[in-house]
């Protein structure tokens, strides 16, 4: 229940503090006095987006709070999975700064706009001339059936199913295009495997084929240059070993007087036997070493087929081409993977089609059941708002496809007179009719939806006289389980309030402002006579007034 609703620099108003009556709350005043302003300002801690425009002052920052008794309606889950603290009395505050910023709070916690929005929807639902539209709309008819028909847990399981089943069925053609693609490159990706396979690939070949093919290009100058040496070394005579060897002899007379000349000796066996190692080393060379120009060809063609292959799949090393060839070779092993995936997927959504299959069908046999009791007791609400002769058929069947709310279609018929046809609600309806069946439909559901508060926005145009009077009798009996607010221009609606609110325009030399005030009693019969009359209403007026208040 809205309590009450506070409003600074907002617009043309400049300051107003409302406290409101748990019942029947109705707001009146002439046209352009500012009633519309009041439910921009409702809307704003609704959620509702704002505009730096709404400041009257611009140098001052635009304040919207709103104070909601919330015992009995459930909401703690919200609060708790929003991490707000909770209350019994809710506080939700809206500011515009001078700068265009939107701030918005509840209970002093700072939220976001999306969190006002979605306690918004359930603290206040506003019927206006515009919302009427909504009664053509297939899911708010189905969302009336589900109301009555109580169809909460039911439903609730059955679009839990539903989405674990298009996420499934998404899954399944996601995984069958990547098949039918793998499938498509199947062939090239085997292809590129048998010829890097073929290849035989070693990671470091590349490198010791450079260097054979330098060896056999160059065999003359190694045979020649290892050849010289041997013979410098130990392969004719006066050669290095004969040297040393003379060397040796000459210092071994002398070394008995000296222990150097011993150490120097021992060097020069070191250096001997190290040298002799060379010159066999160099003499293996030598005769190893010998022009072989196929083994070069073969070199050379090795080499050549290993850059082929690099420069084909553009890659820099034979490395490069083995971690290639273990790329091809896992996509072909992930088609036996996907074919799994896709077995178990389709035996998934084979599961979950059956399984909404049968709740489907529980939520359309529930639905089917609540129809005749939904449509007479429209027809009884009819009667009470003047439209004695008025039909509303509910056409019910069942789609072939699944759909987010199940596999019903339903769709309202109407007809306005008696022995009119019944056609679509958008064909039949005048906007004074749509209205009435609005406030019938929600006086249907008012005990199935918790809904603290309801604000019915003119509604009440296009009917006067006896329809007016029932419609006030209607609104009269569902304020008596709900809060109601109601904007109206009808003294017969009127003059059913528990609390009647005026609102009205005053100026002064600079500027004009929309102010609200409640009515006493005897402020209430003079407004209702001027609502019947206009100004200056006589004394027969004044008592149609007074018997419209009761």
């Amino acid at each position: 229940m809205l309590s009450r609703l506070y409003i600074r620099n907002y617009a043309i108003i400049k300051e107003v503090d409302i406290h409101f009556d748990s019942k029947l709350n109705i707001i009146t005043g002439e046209t352009g006095a500012g009633k519309s302003i009041l439910m921009g300002a409702l809307g704003l801690i609704l959620g509702e987006r704002a505009e730096t425009k709404v400041l009257m002052k611009e140098d001052e920052k635009c304040v919207v709070e709103g104070s909601f008794q919330i015992t009995s309606y459930r909401l703690n889950d919200f609060f708790n999975k929003e991490g707000l603290d909770y209350d019994e009395t809710c506080i939700i505050r809206r500011e515009i700064t001078t700068t265009g910023k939107s701030r918005a709070f509840i209970n002093d916690t700072p939220v976001s706009l999306q969190q006002l929005k979605e306690l918004g929807s359930r603290l206040v639902d506003i019927v206006s001339q515009h919302q009427t539209l909504e009664l053509n709309e297939a899911s708010f008819q189905l969302n009336l059936v589900d109301a009555v028909a109580e169809t909460d847990k039911e439903l609730l399981a059955y679009k839990n199913n539903y989405k674990a089943y298009k996420q499934t069925e998404k899954l399944l053609n996601e995984l069958q295009e990547k098949e039918a693609k793998a499938r498509q490159d199947e062939d090239y990706f085997r292809f590129m495997l048998k010829e890097l396979s073929e290849a035989n690939i070693r990671a470091d070949e590349q490198e010791l084929l450079e260097r054979e093919i330098d060896s056999l290009s160059h065999a003359e100058t190694i045979q020649q240059a290892a050849g010289n040496a041997f013979h410098a070394m130990d392969g004719r005579e006066g050669n290095v070993l004969d040297e040393l060897r003379n060397i040796k002899g000459i210092l071994v007379q002398a070394a008995k007087f000296d222990d150097g000349l011993s150490e120097l000796i021992n060097r020069l066996d070191t250096l001997m036997i190290e040298l002799k190692d060379i010159a066999a080393e160099a003499a293996h060379i030598a005769g190893a070493t010998y022009a072989n120009p196929a083994a070069l060809a073969e070199a050379e063609g090795r080499l050549q087929l290993l850059i082929n292959l690099q420069k084909k799949h553009r890659v820099a090393s034979n490395s490069d081409l083995l971690t290639l060839s273990e790329k091809f070779q896992s996509e072909i092993d992930a088609l036996g993977s996907l074919e799994k995936q896709i077995t178990e997927s389709r035996q998934t959504l084979e599961k979950l089609h059956a399984t909404l299959s049968q709740q489907a069908l529980a939520l359309n046999s529930k639905r089917a059941k609540s129809l005749p009791a939904i449509e007479k007791q429209i027809h009884e609400l009819l009667k009470q708002v003047q439209m004695p002769e008025a039909r509303i058929k509910i056409d019910h069947h069942m789609l072939d496809n699944f759909g987010v709310d199940g596999t019903d279609d339903i769709s309202f018929l109407f007809a306005a007179n008696k022995g009119g046809k019944m056609q679509n609600l958008s064909k039949v309806a005048s906007g004074g009719e749509l209205s009435r069946l609005m406030l019938c439909i929600k006086s249907l559901i008012s005990d199935k939806v918790a809904l603290p508060t309801i604000v019915f926005d003119e509604i009440d145009t296009g009917i006067s006289g006896e329809a007016a009077l029932k419609v006030s009798q209607v609104m009269k009996k569902h304020a008596g389980k709900h809060q109601v607010l109601a904007i109206t221009h009808l003294p017969q609606i009127a003059g059913k309030a528990n609390a009647h609110f005026y609102v009205y325009k005053s100026s002064d030399k600079n500027s004009t402002s929309t102010f609200i005030r409640k009515l006493n009693e005897k402020e209430r019969v003079e407004e209702i006579a001027r609502m019947l009359h206009g100004e200056n209403p006589s004394e027969k007026v004044i008592e149609a007034a007074k018997e419209l208040i009761g």
